[in-house]
């Protein structure tokens, strides 16, 4: 994986872990919680996956157009 895909990931693992916490949590849930965490959870899965897209596409985008940046 490169570079700027590993970045993302870093910076949309949080709302990716707390949508995938939000779903496990929505089996044991009573019935008023069950659809308030599958929608919650959903929600953060597809912001997380926004994210972690859009930014890999950003950065290696930048990397094509300015070269790799010396960390």
């Amino acid at each position: 994986m490169s570079q700027p895909w590993l970045r993302a990931l870093r910076r949309g693992a949080i709302p990716l872990g707390l949508g995938l916490v939000c779903l496990l949590l929505s089996w044991p849930a009573i019935e008023d919680l069950d659809p308030l965490l599958k929608g919650l959870g959903a929600i953060l899965i597809v912001l997380g996956l926004i994210i972690v897209v859009s930014t890999a596409r950003t950065l290696s985008a930048e990397e094509r157009r300015i070269g790799r940046p010396v960390f």
